[in-house]
C-alpha cells in the first residue's frame, strides 16, 4: 500500500469541524474546500485532554499521554509543591518520553523538516531542520517557564501611551526642542523615551527614541513619527491615526556581551488627539533571525526581512485595552505570513526532504478572546464575531493554499488540530467544590496581573493554602492527593484511599451554584484513566472531565463534548497518492492514528511507541 513518497502533516490548533465546515459551505475557504473534495475526512477526531501540548505530542508520536508523558498544558516537577502555580508550561521536547516519527525516520536516514511544532525542540535529529517549537508560536520560548511567561527572539510586543498600560511605558508630549529637522507643519511637540524591549531571552540594551506629532492641517495634531534621534529626516516612520507603519530593521545590542542581533518591528497608531493629551502607539514584538532554527546555517535559506512573527496575535494588548480586534486580525495576518514563508523556504531549499511537519496557532488564539462572540446569543454581537472568525480562517485558508501549492504531487497530505472548543459557560472552581467537603483550604486572589487574570477565567481564582489542604487542584483535570512526601503535604500514605475517595465523592455531588447542576461529567482513579489514554506519571490522583456548558473553551472535557454550533472534536483530512477522493469516514478515530497511517502510507519506518492503528478505509487500495 506504500505509494506516497514523501509526507506533509500540516497542523491547525483548535481548528474546530463544526465551525470550518460552516465556513467551507459559505465557500470562503477554497483550499479547505479542495482539500476535502480531493481527499478524505475523519468526521469524528478524537483526543484527550483537548488541550495543546499533550494532543501535538500524541500527533508526533502515535502513543497517548499515558505513554508519551505529556497529560496537560502544565507540568507538574517533582520536588515542588502541588499548587497549580507551582506547575510550569510543558511545552519542550525532553518530557516526550514516547519516541517521535521525526526521530524515528531520522535514525533510518530520511530528512525532516519540522516547523514550529509544540513539543519538539530542541532537535535531536542528524539530518533534519527544525524551527523552534518550544510554545505556541515560531521564535518563542515556553518550557520550564511558570504561569503563562513566555521569552522571545527577540523581544514581545509593547506600548508606548499616554495612558497606563501593564506591558507599556508612559509618555508625555512637551514642546518640541533642539530638532536637527522638522516635517512640514506646525504645533510640534515631542517625548524621549528609554524603550525597554520586555521577555526576550537574550535581554536586550534599551534605547532611547524621541517622538514626534504635529499638525498637518488646521484640524489640530495628527501625525506621529517615532526617530532614534532628534532629527525628522532620519524617522523610523510617519502615521496617521489607525495606520501601520513598514517593517523597520534594526541592530539589537544584547545586555550580555553586547554583540548585535538584527531585530524587524512594526508599529500602529492606535490614538492621537488633536491635542496630543491622548496618544496610544503598539509596537509589535521584535523578530529576530537567530537562536531558533537547528541547524544554525539552515535559517540562511529563509528571508526573515521584513516580516513579524506577531506572538499570539496581540491576544495579551487585546485583553489588556491596548488594541481593537481590527488590529488582531491584521497582527494574524503579520503572523501567518511569517510561518508560511520560512516553512515554504525551507520547502523550498530541501527538496529531498521526506516528512514536513508543522502547528499553526492563529484560531486557538483567536477563539481564547472571541469565542463568546462567535456563539453571543446577541444577533449583532454574533454577527460581528463570525465576521472575524470568518476572515481568521481566510487568513489560514490562504496560507493552507501556499503550503499545498509548495508541496510535490507524490506527498500525502494530513491537515489536522488537535482539539476543538466550546464558548465559556459558568466555569467550576474546583477548588471550591473540595473546600465545600472540607478537603482543601484557600483564600480569593487578588491580582492586577495579566495572566492571573487569564486563569482567573479558567477558575484557578485563589490561592491554595497548601498546609492546610488534603486535596490539590492542579493542572486541568486533576486532583491530586497531598500527601506528606510532597511540601506542605499532610496526608499520610495509609489514609490515601480514603482521601481519595473523598475526593471522586466532592467532585460527583457539588453543584455549581450559578445553575444548581453538577458540573462534573465524571471523576475516576488515575489508573481507571488509562482505559482513555490518561493516568500516566503525570496525572493527578483523581482524573475528573467537565460538562461541555461549564468549561473555558477547551481542556477539561470529553472530545465528544459540544454547545451551540462548537465541538471539541478535531478537524483532520487525508489527501495524496491512494486516498479516496470526496470520501468522510464515518466512525471515531484518535489523533494516535495520524503516525501508523502516515508510516503505512509511505512505508517509512513506524517509531517504537505508536499505540494507534492505521487508518486503512481512507485509502483506495488497503488489501
Amino acid at each position: 500500500m506504500a505509494t506516497a513518497k514523501k509526507v506533509a502533516l500540516l497542523g491547525f490548533d483548535c481548528a474546530i469541524p463544526t465551525r470550518l465546515e460552516a465556513l467551507i459551505l459559505e465557500g470562503v475557504l477554497p483550499n479547505f474546500l479542495r482539500l476535502k473534495r480531493e481527499g478524505s475526512t475523519i468526521a469524528e477526531g478524537y483526543n484527550l485532554p483537548t488541550v495543546t501540548p499533550p494532543s501535538w505530542a500524541t500527533i508526533a508520536t502515535g502513543a497517548y499521554p499515558r505513554t508519551h508523558g505529556v497529560e496537560d498544558y502544565y507540568y507538574y516537577v517533582e520536588g515542588r509543591s502541588l499548587e497549580h502555580k507551582k506547575t510550569v508550561q510543558g511545552f519542550g521536547g525532553s518530557i516526550v518520553r514516547a519516541e517521535t516519527v521525526w526521530d524515528r525516520w531520522d535514525r533510518a536516514g530520511k530528512k525532516c523538516l519540522v516547523v514550529n511544532y509544540p513539543m519538539s525542540w530542541p532537535s535531536k535529529m542528524k539530518n533534519g531542520v527544525m524551527l523552534m517549537g518550544q510554545g505556541m508560536s515560531p521564535a518563542e520560548f515556553r518550557f520550564m517557564e511558570p504561569g503563562n511567561a513566555h521569552r522571545e527572539f527577540l523581544a514581545a510586543e509593547s506600548v508606548l501611551s499616554t495612558e497606563v498600560f501593564a506591558q507599556g511605558l508612559r509618555v508625555v508630549f512637551d514642546k518640541a526642542r533642539g530638532w536637527e529637522s522638522l516635517p512640514k507643519g506646525g504645533e510640534f511637540v515631542e517625548f524621549a523615551a528609554d524603550v525597554s524591549f520586555r521577555e526576550s531571552v537574550w535581554p536586550l540594551k534599551s534605547r532611547r527614541w524621541f517622538g514626534l506629532a504635529w499638525a498637518s492641517g488646521d484640524d489640530g495634531v495628527d501625525r506621529f513619527a517615532l526617530c532614534p534621534e532628534r532629527d525628522y529626516d532620519k524617522a523610523f516612520f510617519t502615521l496617521e491615526k489607525g495606520r501601520w507603519s513598514d517593517p523597520v530593521e534594526l541592530d539589537f545590542e544584547v545586555a550580555e556581551d553586547g554583540r548585535l542581533e538584527k531585530g524587524v518591528f512594526r508599529a500602529k497608531l492606535m490614538e492621537l488627539s488633536d491635542d496630543a493629551e491622548t496618544f496610544t502607539l503598539y509596537l509589535s514584538g521584535v523578530s529576530g533571525r537567530t537562536g531558533f532554527v537547528d541547524p544554525p546555517e539552515a535559517a540562511g535559506a529563509i528571508d526573515f526581512s521584513g516580516r513579524i512573527v506577531a506572538n499570539d496575535i496581540g491576544l495579551v494588548s487585546l485583553l489588556g485595552g491596548v488594541i481593537d480586534p481590527e488590529t488582531v486580525v491584521e497582527l494574524a495576518g503579520f503572523h501567518s505570513d511569517w510561518l508560511a514563508n520560512a516553512a515554504t523556504s525551507l520547502l523550498r531549499a530541501n527538496p529531498d526532504f521526506d516528512l514536513f511537519y508543522s502547528h499553526a496557532h492563529n484560531i486557538d488564539w483567536f477563539y481564547h478572546a472571541f469565542l463568546s462572540d462567535v456563539e453571543s446569543p446577541d444577533p449583532a454581537v454574533r454577527a460581528r464575531g463570525r465576521d472575524l472568525e470568518r476572515r481568521i480562517y481566510q487568513i489560514e485558508d490562504a496560507y493552507l493554499g501556499r503550503l499545498l501549492d509548495a508541496l510535490p504531487e507524490e506527498t500525502l497530505v494530513v491537515v489536522c488540530s488537535d482539539h476543538g472548543a466550546t464558548a465559556a459557560g459558568p466555569v467550576l472552581n474546583t477548588a471550591e467544590a473540595l473546600k465545600a467537603a472540607g478537603l482543601c483550604s484557600y483564600e480569593k486572589k487578588k491580582s492586577d496581573n495579566y495572566w492571573d487574570i487569564y486563569e482567573e477565567s479558567e477558575g484557578f481564582d485563589y490561592v491554595l493554602d497548601v498546609g492546610k489542604s488534603l486535596a490539590v487542584p492542579q493542572k486541568y483535570m486533576f486532583v491530586y492527593v497531598n500527601l506528606e512526601k510532597y511540601p506542605g503535604g499532610i496526608v499520610k500514605d495509609e489514609d490515601y484511599e480514603s482521601v481519595r475517595d473523598r475526593i471522586i465523592d466532592a467532585l460527583l455531588d457539588y453543584r455549581h451554584p450559578e445553575t444548581g447542576r453538577r458540573p462534573v461529567l465524571l471523576a475516576v482513579r488515575k489508573e481507571d484513566a488509562k482505559v482513555f489514554g490518561m493516568g500516566g506519571a503525570q496525572s493527578g490522583d483523581v482524573v475528573y472531565a467537565l460538562k461541555p456548558e461549564y468549561m473555558a473553551e477547551h481542556g477539561y472535557g470529553f472530545p465528544t463534548g459540544a454547545t451551540g454550533s462548537c465541538t471539541l472534536r478535531n478537524i483532520l483530512y487525508f489527501k495524496g497518492p491512494n486516498v479516496r477522493k470526496n470520501y468522510v469516514y464515518p466512525r471515531p478515530r484518535w489523533l494516535a492514528d495520524i503516525v501508523p497511517t502516515i508510516c503505512a502510507a509511505t512505508g517509512g519506518p513506524l517509531p517504537a511507541d505508536v499505540e494507534g492503528a492505521v487508518i486503512y478505509q481512507i485509502f483506495e487500495d488497503f488489501e
